[in-house]
């Protein structure tokens, strides 16, 4: 067998169409090329090249071998390739609260796609507030929390805000006055979202003058509000969406002080892995540019 340089230079040749871009291409010198020509023609024994003007001609022997070379410069080329994928498996579990996965998390998944398309994102909604061990690679928590035997814990938020939101029109005139509240039905450990009884009694509203609607659980919710149901309280990662595009609005200025946070929770036993730590670093990166200053009040 001729050595793979000297089929290479010729199939560069063929290619080029002269050894002097062949040369190029393959980073050597002109001289480096015709010897090794001339070595695979020593080897086949039969001519392979022949010199028309300035260019080299192929032979027809020459044609030949340059039809079998490039469908086995394609085979080693696709072998290569494959080697080169990612391994499969690299698959991150990641658990949110669902209105935060379902508003903010989900909508952005493709940009972080973008930058990591070799893993494969299971995104899980959950409403406990601190997810199961074993269940996830990173998730993202509501509340207050500390680096534990399972998980470590950072903040990714400062303390949050909550205010109410509605529909454009669902309020007539100023204030929550006639406004249908709408509630958040919390189940089992749920993360603890606060409620319109502390809202109310924290910004010193009139109760007498607002309606209690149905309590609904976390995928209904917003939904409602968004066709025009009644109000519910949400904070900036919740609305942050659908009050930049003019889908809800804030009915009134007040807003209540929750001393909770949104949490990063990592699993310890994929702390290490590349995939949880560029999720890690991309969600807080997102979180900055969304939420590094605070929105002004919705018209």
């Amino acid at each position: 067998m001729p050595s793979l340089n000297a089929l290479r230079a010729f199939h560069a040749v063929a290619s080029a169409g002269s050894h002097a871009a062949a040369a190029g291409e393959l980073g050597v010198t002109t001289s480096a090329i015709s010897r090794q020509i001339s070595n695979l023609e020593e080897c086949v024994g039969v001519a392979l090249l022949v010199r028309d003007g300035r260019r080299m001609r192929l032979t027809a022997d020459g044609r030949a071998l340059e039809e079998g070379l490039e469908d086995a410069f394609a085979l080693i080329a696709d072998a290569l390739n494959r080697l080169r994928r990612p391994v499969r498996g690299e698959r991150l579990r990641v658990v949110a609260p669902p209105m935060l996965a379902s508003c903010w998390l989900l909508p952005r998944l493709d940009r972080f796609r973008a930058f990591r398309p070799e893993t494969e994102i299971v995104l899980i909604d959950s409403a406990e507030r601190t997810a199961v061990a074993g269940r996830f690679d990173l998730a993202v928590s509501w509340g207050r929390f500390e680096d534990g035997p399972a998980a470590t814990a950072e903040r990714l938020s400062e303390a949050e805000e909550v205010f109410p939101v509605c529909r454009p029109g669902v309020c007539a005139g100023d204030g929550l006055a006639g406004a249908t509240l709408l509630h958040y039905e919390t189940v089992g450990n749920s993360w603890g979202w606060p409620g319109w009884p502390e809202f109310v009694e924290a910004t010193g509203l009139d109760r007498a003058e607002l309606n209690d609607g149905p309590r609904l659980a976390p995928a209904l919710l917003l939904d409602a509000v968004r066709r025009g149901k009644g109000v519910m309280l949400a904070n900036d990662a919740l609305a942050h969406d659908d009050l930049a595009s003019g889908r809800l609005v804030r009915p009134i200025s007040a807003s209540m002080k929750t001393g909770e946070s949104y949490w990063i929770l990592t699993s310890r036993d994929a702390s290490d892995r590349p995939e949880v730590l560029a999720f890690r670093n991309w969600l807080k990166n997102e979180f900055a540019v969304c939420f590094g200053r605070r929105g002004a009040l919705a018209a």
